[in-house]
């Protein structure tokens, strides 16, 4: 006899987790399906950013709800996410800042705690930094980082607390269907019928779409990293998106700075399917060196850095630089959430929670989802704010 639930997620990631549970605590018998264990993809290759800071007002929405959500992880989730309240900083050059003072007034106008921060008070900030070429950076306080295996880890057992199942290492799952109408899954050789399916695969979600005949446009992004050992700095390094430099790096717990290296500017969207993860390995030595250097203009005590251990996270691309999410069109019962773009953790825990709401009742189109349909560009929608920057998926 088949296993019955009213949704069944595909995916232990951040969105699946977080679309699982809020569905639970509304009432649904949620089932939570991963071929792997949880956190296996680019969830759990994340360097974790937790900041409010965004150039568009639909994206910044549910920036600001994940900030708020693991500010409060304890109650809304209970257990712990691993939120390092470190501080944030997106630094821009000379002719950026009327940019960057007009999005800082966004976000203070939405309940942000933040400021505009000039050179000197960064170099006070971050003393390890140099910022002859800064003209200015967003200075988030209370924001920084978190840790995925908390956060997915806690999303799950409070599923499980709430009558939700959630079967690992299935293998490959299969998506059932009546015609137009989703009935279900298969997955690890065991069938689980239920009336809504949630996708939330990352970049795996596009070969589970063409399951059903939907060619959903989403595309394996790989994004690699590593550690650089550079001795104990002043200052706990905070969470940093520098425009100037088009780099990205934060703290690590020990003597270790986390810093971009390469692929996601390098590879971007090819439009490439989806096979695992076969060709996409972790950063060489020397590309990581090379993600370093870059970095030298910023903070020249790293010219006596070590380089660490490197990974790569595959994460899901769109051709517009951000998410899919809701109902699929022409496939009754089919929703997905993916395309994280770089930005997948940060909005996981409040997209998921706005998804299991739709899924439990709620009109798609009176949701903030309604921003991120599948079907968007066909309807002409595009998510765009006044004070754009101009450099990648970062701002």
């Amino acid at each position: 006899m088949a296993r019955t639930a009213d949704l069944v997620v595909v995916g232990a990631g951040i969105a699946g987790a977080s679309t699982a549970f809020f569905a639970a605590a509304a009432g649904l018998r949620a089932v939570v399906v991963e071929q792997s264990l949880p956190a296996a993809g680019a969830s759990g290759r994340t360097a974790g950013y937790i900041r409010c800071h965004y150039a568009n007002p639909d994206e910044a929405h549910f920036a600001i709800e994940s900030w708020r959500m693991h500010a409060a992880w304890g109650d809304v989730v209970g257990g712990d996410s691993g939120f390092c309240r470190v501080g944030f900083l997106f630094i821009v050059p000379p002719a950026l800042v009327p940019t960057l003072e007009q999005n800082v007034s966004i976000m203070t106008g939405l309940g942000v705690k933040t400021s505009v921060v000039d050179g000197a008070a960064l170099r006070e900030l971050q003393p390890f930094m140099e910022t002859a070429d800064v003209g200015a950076a967003a200075y988030e306080p209370e924001s920084g980082y978190a840790d995925p295996s908390d956060s997915i880890g806690s999303l799950l057992a409070g599923l499980r607390r709430r009558g939700g199942q959630v079967l690992l290492e299935t293998g490959p799952v299969q998506l059932v269907a009546d015609g137009a109408r989703v009935t279900g899954v298969r997955a690890g050789g065991e069938a689980i019928a239920a009336p809504v399916v949630v996708l939330a695969a990352g970049a795996g979600t596009r070969e589970l779409a063409a399951q059903v005949g939907v060619e959903l446009p989403v595309f394996p992004m790989p994004i690699g990293a590593g550690l650089l050992h550079w001795g104990p700095s002043p200052r706990f390094p905070m969470c940093v998106i520098d425009h100037p430099l088009e780099q990205w790096y934060r703290g690590e717990i020990g003597d270790a700075l986390v810093v971009g290296a390469g692929y996601e500017d390098s590879i971007g969207f090819r439009g490439e399917p989806f096979h695992g993860k076969a060709g996409f390995t972790p950063p060489t030595r020397d590309e990581l060196v090379a993600g370093a250097a870059r970095l030298l203009p910023r903070i020249p005590a790293l010219e006596g850095a070590s380089p660490g251990r490197t990974w790569v996270g595959l994460d899901s691309r769109t051709p517009d630089g951000h998410a899919l999410a809701g109902p699929v069109p022409g496939v009754s019962g089919l929703y997905v959430l993916t395309g994280g773009n770089g930005k997948g953790f940060k909005f996981g825990p409040s997209m998921g929670r706005a998804l299991a709401r739709v899924v439990a009742g709620e009109p798609f189109e009176a949701s903030p989802l309604a921003a991120f349909a599948v079907d968007r560009q066909e309807r002409g929608r595009v998510i765009r704010g006044a004070y754009e920057y101009a450099w990648g998926s970062f701002a």
